[in-house]
């Protein structure tokens, strides 16, 4: 972070793209780099910066020379609890949330799967303090309807009018090069995501091809245009997690390459008005930088 140039807001993640290409970790990253162009335009000031932090290294040394600049919290696993509180009695800030951080196992059906019991992460100390860090963020960017109204649901202390939806956000340069893409020619293969996370239910959507008799292929581990070239060229998308997963940028992916999607319930905004046609899924992909941005000026 800048010695010399004001510092207005610090991201905090576990991760940011460089470090691990996951959904969250796109996300955080394109709302980052977003920021540095659309609030530098609005506040013409060359002065002005983002810092950007990893939980990992905070410190209270840090938090407390920081404690008036407005943090945004990405994924907090690695938070330590003092810091939360801190947060929570000294800070401004928001938080992006892009699972369910309310359960120890960051989903409610892994929690079940792992426990054989539903979810009672609400009576633990972890849970009671998650909520609070929730209940105390100036605003909390949820990644689907469906998971706003959980956290309303099972969070009391949460107020409706500090939770907004935003979903997952892609840089603009991402987007233009799927536009460029998504008129390839496609074959007759299904892609299913190959992941060793039981969760994403690989071997299910394997079962699924085979049951119906579609050609399909495995991917794991491709570099990011390679996966968008892959999805380009294929007929559709076989993906049925287990369990709740919010905004998946794989499903958003093959939809605006055209892709025909074989989606479980659990995929969560796969009913919202912007996802019904790959004109609309686009527009919105493209307003969300905007979106998140204009609550800060």
């Amino acid at each position: 972070m800048s010695e010399e140039k004001e510092v207005k807001y610090i991201f905090l993640a576990d991760a940011f793209a460089e470090h691990f290409q996951g959904g969250a970790e796109f996300t955080t990253t394109a709302i980052f780099d977003g920021g540095i162009e659309y609030v530098n335009e609005k506040n013409k000031n060359e002065d002005f910066v983002l810092g950007k932090l990893i939980s990992e290294d905070l410190t209270l040394d840090i938090l407390k020379k920081y404690k008036d600049t407005h943090f945004i919290i990405g994924n907090f696993h690695y938070l330590k609890d003092e810091h939360k509180i801190f947060f929570c009695k000294n800070v401004s800030y928001s938080l992006l949330e892009y699972d369910y951080k309310l359960c120890d196992y960051r989903s409610p059906q892994i929690h079940e799967l792992a426990e054989k019991k539903p979810c009672d992460c609400s009576e633990r100390v972890s849970g009671r303090l998650n909520a609070a860090f929730y209940s105390y963020a100036k605003n909390v960017w949820f990644m689907s309807n469906a998971q706003r109204e959980y956290f309303l649901e099972n969070i009391p202390t949460l107020k409706k009018e500090n939770c907004r939806v935003l979903s997952s956000v892609f840089d603009r340069r991402d987007l233009d090069f799927i536009k460029s893409i998504k008129d390839n020619k496609k074959d007759e293969k299904y892609l299913i995501l190959g992941s060793d996370f039981p969760i994403k239910n690989t071997q299910g959507c394997v079962s699924y091809a085979k049951e119906n008799n579609l050609e399909y292929e495995i991917i794991k581990g491709l570099p990011y245009h390679e996966l968008l070239i892959k999805l380009s060229t294929s007929k559709g998308l076989i993906f049925q997690p287990l369990g709740f997963d919010t905004c998946p940028r794989l499903v958003i992916e093959a939809k605006l390459l055209g892709c025909e999607l074989v989606l479980s319930d659990y995929v969560q905004h796969q009913n919202e008005e912007w996802f019904s046609t790959v004109e609309l899924a686009d527009e919105h992909m493209r307003s969300r930088v905007k979106t998140f941005w204009s609550h800060y000026e």
